[in-house]
Parts: C-alpha cells; sequence; structure tokens
C-alpha cells in the first residue's frame, strides 16, 4: 500500500517499512505471519517512522491495545 504523508517522509518511510517487515519476519515467522496483512495496512509514513526501531513484541502490543494504524483503543465501560 502506498504511503500517506510529506514526500520526503513517505520516501524515508518507504525503507523503513521494507526494513521492520523484514526484521518482524526473521525475526519470528510464525506470529508476523499471522499479523502481516494487518501491520501492511498501515500507510502513515509518519507511523513508519515512528516505530523504525521497534521489534515485533511493541507492534503486537499496539495491535492488542487497538492502537495501530493511528487508532486510539476504544475506552472501555
Amino acid at each position: 500500500m502506498k504511503l500517506t504523508g510529506a514526500p520526503k517522509l513517505v520516501v524515508w518511510a518507504e525503507k523503513i517499512r521494507m526494513d521492520r517487515l523484514k526484521v518482524w519476519k526473521e525475526t519470528s515467522p510464525e506470529i508476523f505471519a499471522a499479523i502481516e496483512a494487518i501491520v501492511t495496512r498501515e500507510t502513515s509514513a509518519d507511523w513508519w517512522i515512528a516505530h523504525k526501531d521497534k521489534g515485533l513484541e511493541v507492534v503486537c502490543k499496539l495491535l492488542m491495545t487497538g492502537k495501530l494504524q493511528g487508532k486510539p483503543a476504544k475506552a472501555k465501560r
């Protein structure tokens, strides 16, 4: 998917995204396979830049809290 954001940030974020996806896949192929479709839908260049050094465990925590793709977690009632 094409990233969104300022043109220079998109170029930088594309490189980061390629690197992160490769690292995450090599780190834990089974877990990565389970979340790959969700993670690759993240289109914000800012998100990829902010998470450029994060491991797969951080991404999984974001998924669990509903904070992936810039969406805040839903409030519990």
